[in-house]
């Protein structure tokens, strides 16, 4: 996740969005090893210490303890000459094998799908593998002898690849020793080429470490003839950034991912402020060579309901005042907070999930917090029924998002709840359970029995801490589609939550909670709230489904793509036996393999389940069909299903837009500001001193 609460990090954000949106300037991305190791590729210091080890076996007079004293100071191409020197034949022959072409991975797959996003593309890189030449055909290559084609190619908005320290396949003609870069550096003609580019372009270093002195020269040299309007400016997405050259850091966090995916989130940054149709056609033959075999995917499929709304009138936000350690008055709010204003569709989604949960999934989970209304809409004996058969579990969160401001103050911010004894002991998943079930006098001791048994069904998340969950909140809000989406002011930090919109925050914040307890237990797809489908994906990345399970489950009970199960779920009291019954037999076993097989793959991204059960692909109609006749087999009286179709958030259902959340907010805000005489073009209420309608107004309208 990007940082968020790095200043630095923020601002070039910015800095970055404005560039792309209001200059015409060229866009070019310095592609750096660390690109390549998402293809399995070595980096710098990896290659150099498996070369050391190689020819510390096989090559006399190599002084291993000066080797490993350059290599420690990442004195690279020191070392690299030293092994030159020693046997040049078989120090091209190690290099060449270290980078033999390899098959795709889902990183670098996701690497490429966005480079193919905003293309044209105009790439830099000192990786002298091929893999990004061979996904891009209509790219031109160029090498160090010929990079002054960059610049025309450039001007002219056409799509290059310059490989500035070589290629694989003229491994000889490739930069790594000390003398390899001296030579590099004389030659006026590469040197003034990136110097140009540097002058007329936005560079975006991924994946590199800026450590070449040629680069920091040239960087440099920029910054002073371009002194009186500013070079690039010119960024690196990186970690751990410390260099003095002039650039702008956008920083990044692998606590949760340490394979630096986080860094991707930049491309989909620039993908988002300037969409732009693709000019360059993308091998898919790459994405091909992913593993999606059934022996990749985990043997028992697991759904995740993340918020069950059956029938009915709940309450689905809470708003506690308390005191701070200083006397002020504050307030907190956990929960989605959805109001009917905000919901175009009415219709409880709740039970048709269930019937999709427990026809297409081996395991329905739903929140331990949702326990009584799962339930209320099942009743005691369904209820106990798919406990037994164990259809369904529930997950207790320990920690969930809330949002905190002091009463009457306009900006909060978003943190973790959790709720704990006196002493500071966290409750657990027994106290849940009785504050939400509550036995009638007399039933005390089945109500025990039943009691015990749900404990055996409950496992336990409590990593939202961990993960850094608020700081992935305030990561995602930096993405320029989110922003939009939710309504969020140019003026408002990722560190801050205007409180109008404060229930839009928790639903983001539920939407990242809600990835992070699929990725932890294993679960393959979540169903999430209506409008949660468009913020993942502008938020995440994800990619959107060609076909979705609820489709397939809604067929095998009405012969219709699109019926509601939720009305047979009421109609028919033998329904969910009926569920049951075929999970067993031979076509329910094999309907839920192939919706396993089918699920959407998003593993490069911080989502990594399966949106609303979407499918990469659609299911064989023969296999559905038998699925079919062997449900109505199973019935016993004809099946009679509501002519209503799919319902609220249900795959069929619109999911493109949140312009009911907005605009809820903006009645909000507007009573904020009415409350304190702002209005028009008086000063913003966020204290920006840009006009009200100009500044957190704005993105509210639609």
């Amino acid at each position: 996740m990007l940082n968020a609460a790095d200043q630095e990090t923020v601002l070039s954000i910015r800095e970055l969005q404005r560039i792309l949106t209001e200059t015409s300037k060229p866009l070019v991305i310095w592609a750096g090893a660390g690109t390549s190791k998402w293809l399995g590729y070595p980096l710098w210091k990896e290659l150099a210490l498996d070369l050391r080890r190689d020819f510390f076996k096989f090559v006399p007079g190599l002084n291993n303890n000066a080797a490993l004293e350059l290599i420690n100071k990442n004195s690279f191409p020191e070392f690299f000459q030293m092994c030159h020197d020693l046997d040049r034949q078989r120090f091209y022959r190690f290099l060449s094998d270290a980078f033999l072409p390899k098959g795709d991975t889902v990183l670098n797959a996701r690497f490429i799908e966005l480079l193919f996003r905003i293309a044209p593309i105009h790439v830099l890189t000192t990786n002298v593998d091929e893999s990004i030449e061979q996904r891009f055909p209509d790219a031109a290559i160029y090498q160090p002898s010929d990079l002054t084609g960059c610049v025309t190619q450039l001007g002219e908005g056409r799509s290059f690849i310059a490989k500035l320290h070589g290629s694989r396949s003229r491994i000889e003609a490739t930069v790594f020793t000390r003398d390899d870069y001296e030579v590099l550096k004389k030659d006026t003609s590469f040197i003034n080429t990136l110097k140009h580019i540097f002058a007329i372009s936005t560079v975006i270093f991924l994946g590199y470490s800026v450590t070449d002195e040629y680069v920091l020269q040239l960087l440099s040299d920029d910054a002073r003839d371009m002194s009186l309007f500013g070079a690039g400016p010119h960024f690196v997405v990186s970690s751990q950034f410390r260099s003095k050259a002039p650039l702008r850091q956008i920083n990044y966090a692998v606590k949760r991912f340490p394979d630096h995916r986080a860094a991707l989130s930049v491309l989909d940054i620039v993908w988002q402020s300037r969409q732009r149709a693709p000019a360059v056609q993308l091998i898919s033959e790459s994405r091909k060579k992913i593993d999606t075999s059934s022996s990749s995917i985990a043997s028992a499929s697991g759904y995740y309901i993340s918020d069950c709304m059956p029938p009915g009138t709940w309450n689905n936000s809470t708003v506690a005042t308390f005191n701070r350690k200083d006397g002020t008055p504050s307030q907190l709010t956990v929960g989605l907070g959805f109001t009917n204003d905000e919901v175009p569709f009415h219709d409880s989604p709740a039970a048709h999930d269930l019937a999709v949960g427990l026809t297409c999934f081996d395991i329905t989970h739903f929140p331990l917090s949702n326990l009584n209304r799962v339930f209320t809409l099942l009743g005691e004996s369904l209820f106990r029924t798919l406990l037994i058969s164990d259809a369904i579990k529930f997950v207790h969160i320990q920690q969930e998002p809330a949002v905190v401001s002091v009463v009457d103050g306009l900006m909060a911010d978003i943190g973790l709840v959790r709720t704990s004894t006196p002493d500071g002991q966290d409750h657990d998943a027994d106290w849940f359970i009785r504050q939400q079930l509550n036995p009638q006098p007399g039933k005390e001791k089945e109500a025990e029995a039943l009691f015990s048994q749900l404990q055996s069904k409950v496992v336990v998340f409590d990593r939202s801490n961990e993960l850094a969950l608020a700081d992935l909140v305030r990561s995602s809000v930096m993405m320029p589609h989110v922003s939009k989406l939710l309504g969020i002011g140019e003026a408002i930090l990722p560190t801050q939550v205007p409180v109008w919109l404060t229930f839009p925050y928790l639903r983001l914040a539920h939407l990242v909670q809600t990835g992070a307890v699929c990725e932890a237990l294993g679960l393959q797809a979540a169903k999430i709230p209506f409008g949660g489908s468009i913020l993942t994906s502008a938020a995440f990345g994800v990619q959107a489904g060609t076909d979705f399970s609820d489709r397939y489950a809604s067929y095998v009970f009405s012969g219709r793509f699109d019926a509601d199960l939720g009305a047979l779920f009421f109609s028919d009291p033998t329904f969910i036996q009926i569920i049951l019954k075929f999970r067993n037999t031979a076509e329910g076993e094999t309907l839920r393999r192939e919706v396993r097989q089918q699920l959407l793959a998003n593993e490069a991204t911080a989502f990594a389940a399966s949106v609303n059960a979407g499918l990469s692909r659609g299911i064989p109609l023969t296999l559905i069909q038998r699925a079919r006749d062997k449900v109505t087999a199973l019935f016993t009286e004809s099946m009679k299903v509501s002519p209503v179709g799919a319902v609220w958030a249900n795959a069929s259902q619109t999911d493109d837009t949140t312009r009911y959340w907005r605009s809820k907010s903006r009645q909000t805000l507007l009573q904020l500001a009415k409350r304190r005489n702002v209005s028009g073009d008086a000063p913003c209420i966020c204290g920006s001193g840009d006009k009200f309608r100009l500044c957190c107004l704005l993105p509210l309208r639609d």
